[in-house]
């Protein structure tokens, strides 16, 4: 199907800011739904992870997508990404990444009232109830808290285990955590590779320092690899335990291979503890009956909650958060809708002078 050359009246310029731990993959999600709604973009990356987006750039050019549809700038946040979001010319922003500077790009938004996208961080809770399947839980767990090295802001990042499953919960997960192969992610035999920088790497070490200092356990892992590992940003897959509910490590977004494992008394304290964060992006629940997952999933504050599975995303579905994790949504057609205006307008066709709502103005005569 050949691209059509909009009318210049139809075009709303997006500003799209992407993150750098999906950094193809966001790209895509703000350009396909911004250019299939009849937008232009302007696209800026993370700055530290440009490459895939200047390469994405160059293949709609070769897929002859017209000039000045699908434009990317590269540059730092507080210089080219504040420049786009305060631009005069554009109408939209779109920004993932963190809650902190979600929270700037509204502040500039708001001098020219611009509509905003916001895709925001979060703080996964994973509710395992006393009747769930204990294996599924601890292996869902485990993938849930460690993919991509734990950099996704869905990540099952807070185990709540009901407490006749919690022992045995804490004893299994640790067991499969010892058993991460991290190194060299073009190595087979590698689970987790590094994280994206040793700024990254640093802040890891530094939540779980700060939790150990707090009293916290750390049950597995917590301390930067040495040895071959040593030359590279490595962080090992870690379970904390014994940590308070109101702490860093249990409040805070890490993003990174850390999951903290707390217990839980009655269903009531489960759904509580799952909510008690600013954040609310994503959630899962594990249970065998129909009832509690059913109440899970109307009850904790998430824009999605999986039940006795934790992260997998599917294009047909809408993914977006609530509280601070921002709103709005991507993919699906819902993330269609957010790139469009709807407009009201109403066409007289009965070329009468006189209507029957001007009674409301005139008196009959």
């Amino acid at each position: 199907m050949p691209f059509v050359k909009w009318p210049a009246s139809w075009h709303r310029v997006v500003g799209s800011i992407a993150p750098w731990n999906y950094p193809l993959q966001m790209a895509m999600w703000k350009m396909l739904p911004a250019v299939a709604a009849g937008n232009t973009i302007v696209l800026k990356p993370a700055e530290i992870t440009p490459i895939t987006t200047m390469m994405l750039a160059e293949d709609c050019i070769a897929a002859g997508i017209p000039a000045g549809v699908v434009n990317v700038v590269a540059g730092a946040g507080p210089v080219t990404g504040e420049a786009l979001v305060s631009h005069p010319d554009v109408d939209m922003v779109s920004f993932t990444g963190s809650t902190g500077v979600g929270k700037r790009v509204m502040e500039l938004a708001t001098a020219d009232v611009k509509r905003v996208h916001l895709e925001l961080g979060g703080k996964a809770p994973f509710v395992v109830f006393d009747d769930a399947d204990l294996e599924a839980a601890v292996q869902g767990a485990a993938a849930g808290a460690l993919i991509n090295s734990g950099q996704d802001c869905t990540a099952a990042t807070r185990a709540y285990v009901q407490r006749p499953l919690y022992e045995a919960f804490v004893q299994q997960v640790c067991d499969l955590f010892a058993q991460i192969v991290i190194g060299d992610p073009l190595d087979e035999a590698t689970d987790i590779g590094p994280l994206i920088s040793r700024r990254q790497q640093e802040r890891v070490a530094g939540f779980v320092d700060r939790a150990r200092k707090d009293g916290a356990k750390v049950r597995v892992g917590g301390e930067i690899p040495g040895g071959a590992l040593a030359s590279g940003a490595y962080y090992p897959a870690t379970v904390i335990t014994d940590a308070a509910q109101g702490s860093e490590i249990v409040q805070s977004e890490i993003f990174g291979p850390v999951l903290v494992v707390l217990p839980f008394d009655s269903d009531d304290d489960g759904i509580a503890l799952a909510n008690d964060t600013p954040y609310g992006l994503a959630a899962s629940a594990w249970s065998r009956d129909v009832f509690r997952t059913l109440r899970a999933q109307r009850d904790i504050q998430a824009g999605c909650v999986w039940i006795n599975d934790h992260i997998p995303i599917v294009s047909e579905m809408p993914h977006g958060g609530y509280k601070q994790s921002g709103f709005g949504k991507d993919m699906s057609t819902y993330s269609f809708e957010e790139y469009t205006q709807v407009k009201h307008v109403s066409m007289d066709i009965t070329a009468e002078a006189k209507k029957g709502w001007h009674r409301t103005i005139f008196s009959e005569k």
